[in-house]
């Protein structure tokens, strides 16, 4: 390797941060880690880690009941996050400001709790793997490096250094590799690091590993087999020849699996790539199945103990495989892939192990979650709550519409903006997304129910109130919904009938109170019973003949008994067997509502006519659902996009949604939460397919922080500037962004830079400020309208650091305030402001093109 190469490799932005630091690079890592093991910790909370260290789900669900713990996981997150780049809730827990971590570990979520607990307690359990190497490089850097994967770094023994593989002598190879260069840095503890990212910026020289595997195969048996992995944990594939390249291929994909948990396998057909396996295990003969115990970890579809029964007839497995899930893809290219060892693409049965695969095809983050039941569809894997946070102007509002209609399955890949949009509306007039925005006017009883007027019919008529649902509330009921359409049709269409008869006899007994008529309703035993009125909330007031006491007769509760007594005829004793259904009430009343409301026609409806349902209707059905009937059940995703999330009293808006929308307090978890709602008095829970998409803008401290509890729940997705879409936005008729020779990308960039500086990147402004910029007049009216009042607002008319971005070039000319420019004001000293300077900001759009080019030269320092 030439010198000049690694001179030309040290210049880079980030081995110049390293060699210039005189800190340690990762001191707050090493700090965080030392005192995770420097902390006390007490037997039962010791007895408690080391019981759920292997469950990552359990572990966060205690640690919401256990303070201490809580306090002790939120630790743990805090070392991941200097650790892995693709650690949960990184931007919350790392405290750096460039978010800086040691490596893209690979490796879950899961993994590295698990071995920071074995750490402290039983280090002699921890072995060998890229989170213990992450761990002695924190505690000892010098004689350590950040290259953690042991797969790694076998390749760069044999293919960089040339030498056989030693663990206990590599970082000493590493060294002695690099001394003829004579490398130094500040801090002789960022020097390993140093080598690390050289490595990596050769990694041509020494990286030929196999990442995945591809099969050739257009029989179509994949939908199906979807389908049929719905409700299952995972599912069993196989194939009738072993990978290409044997052993050294099975090695790798092995040390895949020890560092990743996953590798995927991809189909192809007529040249392009449709399918995609995430496969977690697999085992090539009788005696590796056996030891896997795959069916006691998970619920697993098409599973057989005996490895000889995977057959078709034709062909027998020479290895199986254990799927997580498998998807259809957008079409990609085979010829985006390139293949390991000169093999080639798959013929027939052959699976042709892969060492590159393209950006799109590669695995969908989740965030290091364990496997969850029914997650084998693209909709399934996204976060079904996330956060986009960034600076004004990046698009985050924006990229909801794309988010939105990807978790609903529709395909944005080929469509226009304008399409997108279009199709985004129609979704929201049909109610499958909804759209509102934060303020700080918002409540719990807009959100969620309360009490509220309803307008008299007539006038001079009183007002009444009801109780009004709210805008999440309403979408959990269409999602639920679209669940109990999934079972027996019969049972949800017998609710709805109940519900049409209930409605048409209520409104009949109240149009015959209202004319004063006396209406009576036969009790069982011959008699009968008055009802007195119809309630606000449409319930049955009942009472006897002799008596002054009143019984409410609620529909919710008539039609549980409907569901459950089809003959009213079959009850013998109705006290006993009404209170098994609705618990305590006044069972003649009940029976004497329900038998009549059953003696009503329903109204007949055409097999011709689709049948439309009200919104009451819908909730009559989800009010009669079982936690059954949530489980392991793929339903119409249904999204709720907030934008300006922290704009609103976030505590005061959720209430006790913030536990109810947790991924495991959903309902159909084992976890799972309903709640009694303050107004309704309604058990309340969240179903699993209901995705909320937040934005929040980062620079926005005029709102109290998000609310701890919440941030917890949410997924956060950073949205930062982009100057490079600038340069690629259709809108734009210029030539990679360049107008009049102003380069808007590097206008942007330079810009940021400074802001960045003096204030925090969460002020930086965004790319959209100049997407519609198309020439040098939309420029100006940029600057004028736009960036300059945000600065104005940013600085809070600090001109001087307004300046250092913007340059001379925007400012008229310094005027100094006179002394003598002052009334005469008893004996107040106005020579204090003798020296002051005012600053004045030019109107850009009355600038000269001439002379506004000259300004923003002098802003870039041309």
């Amino acid at each position: 390797m030439e010198k000049e190469v690694i001179d030309q490799i040290i210049l880079q932005p980030d081995e110049q941060a390293i060699i210039n630091a005189t800190d340690f690079y990762f001191q707050k890592g090493q700090d965080s880690l030392k005192k995770w093991l420097n902390m006390e910790v007490y037997d039962d909370l010791k007895e408690e880690l080391l019981k759920y260290k292997d469950d990552y789900q359990k572990i966060q669900e205690e640690a919401r009941r256990n303070h201490d713990l809580g306090q002790i996981l939120s630790l743990l997150f805090e070392i991941i996050s200097y650790c892995d780049r693709n650690a949960k809730d990184k931007s919350i827990y790392n405290k750096y400001d460039d978010k800086r971590s040691l490596a893209l570990a690979f490796v879950r979520m899961n993994s590295w709790i698990e071995h920071l607990i074995l750490l402290k307690f039983s280090p002699e359990k921890l072995g060998t793997g890229s989170t213990k190497n992450a761990f002695d490089y924190l505690l000892n850097p010098e004689d350590n490096t950040t290259i953690l994967s042991e797969n790694h770094r076998e390749l760069i023994a044999k293919n960089l250094f040339k030498k056989t593989f030693d663990s206990t002598t590599f970082v000493g190879e590493l060294k002695s590799f690099f001394d003829k260069y004579h490398l130094k840095t500040n801090n002789i503890q960022n020097y390993t690091q140093l080598l690390s990212l050289i490595t990596y910026s050769i990694e041509k020289q020494w990286k030929e590993e196999v990442v995945a595997l591809m099969a050739s195969d257009g029989t179509g048996w994949h939908d199906k087999h979807i389908k049929e992995m719905e409700g299952y944990d995972a599912a069993i594939i196989w194939n009738s020849k072993r990978p290409s390249g044997t052993n050294e291929t099975i090695k790798f994909l092995r040390n895949r699996l020890d560092e990743a948990n996953s590798f995927n396998l991809y189909y192809s057909s007529g040249g392009t790539v449709n399918y995609k396996a995430t496969i977690i295990d697999f085992a090539e003969n009788q005696e590796q199945l056996d030891s896997k115990g795959w069916e006691k970890k998970f619920n697993v579809f098409d599973y057989d103990h005996s490895f000889a029964d995977y057959s078709d007839g034709k062909k027998s497995a020479a290895i199986i495989f254990l799927a997580r899930q498998i998807e259809k893809l957008r079409p990609i290219p085979v010829s985006e892939f390139k293949f390991f060892n000169g093999y080639d693409a798959p013929r027939q049965d052959n699976l042709s192990p892969v060492k590159f695969e393209p950006k799109d095809a590669k695995d969908i983050k989740f965030n290091g979650e364990n496997i969850e039941p029914a997650m084998h569809n693209n909709s399934t894997m996204r976060p079904l709550n996330q956060i986009l946070y960034g600076p004004p102007g990046t698009g985050k509002t924006y990229n909801t519409i794309n988010k939105a209609l990807e978790i609903i399955d529709e395909s944005t890949s080929a469509n226009t903006r304008e399409e997108l949009k279009a199709l985004f509306e129609n979704k929201m007039k049909e109610g499958q997304i909804v759209f509102t925005t934060f303020h700080q006017s918002m409540t719990y009883e807009d959100f969620i129910e309360g009490i509220k007027p309803v307008e008299p019919d007539k006038e001079g008529d009183p007002v009444i109130y009801r109780i009004e649902f709210g805008i999440f509330r309403n979408l959990c009921i269409e999602a639920s919904f679209s669940l109990a359409q999934l079972r027996e049709s019969k049972t949800t269409e017998d609710v709805l009938d109940f519900s049409m008869l209930y409605d048409n006899f209520a409104g009949l007994v109240e149009e015959k109170i209202l004319n004063g008529e006396k209406v009576e309703l036969k009790t069982k035993t011959g008699g009968s019973v008055l009802v007195e009125s119809i309630s606000q909330q449409g319930n049955f007031i009942i009472k006897h003949h002799d008596g002054t006491r009143t019984y409410t007769v609620s529909k919710r509760r008539l039609s549980k008994l409907h569901s459950a007594f089809k003959n009213l005829d079959d009850i013998s004793n109705i006290n006993s067997q009404f209170r098994e259904i609705i618990g305590g009430s006044n069972s003649s009343a009940y029976w004497s509502v329900l038998n009549a409301v059953l003696k009503e026609k329903p109204n007949p409806i055409s097999s011709q006519d689709t049948r439309h349902y009200t919104l009451d209707e819908k909730r009559e059905v989800v009010l009669s659902l079982t936690k059954s009937d949530y489980r392991n059940k793929n339903g119409k995703p249904y999204v709720l996009i907030i934008d300006e999330i922290n704009r609103g009293n976030i505590s005061q808006i959720f209430g006790e949604l913030i536990t109810l929308i947790e991924d495991d307090k959903r309902l159909g978890h084992e976890e799972e939460i309903e709640v009694i709602l303050p107004y309704s008095k309604e058990r309340f829970g969240v179903p699993p397919n209901l995705y909320i998409i937040a934005t929040m803008n980062s620079a926005d401290r005029s709102v109290e922080a998000l609310d701890a509890a919440l941030r917890r729940r949410f997924y956060f997705e950073e949205v930062p500037p982009k100057a490079d879409l600038i340069a690629s936005d259709g809108k734009l008729k210029t030539q990679g962004g360049i107008i009049d020779a102003i380069s808007l990308p590097e206008l942007l960039t330079v810009i940021n830079n400074r802001i960045e500086k003096l204030l925090d990147k969460d002020h930086q402004i965004g790319h959209s400020y100049f997407m519609s910029v198309g020439s040098l007049q939309d420029l100006k009216g940029a600057f004028q309208n736009k960036i300059i009042p945000l600065l104005q607002e940013y600085f809070f008319g600090d001109y001087g650091k307004i300046g250092l971005i913007l340059g001379n070039g925007f400012f008229d000319p310094v005027e100094r305030v006179e002394e003598t420019s002052f009334a005469d004001f008893d004996d107040y000293d106005a020579s204090q402001f003798s020296e002051r300077v005012i600053y004045k900001i030019r109107d850009t759009s009355k600038m000269t093109d001439g002379y506004f080019i000259s300004a923003i030269k002098t802003l870039l320092k041309r």
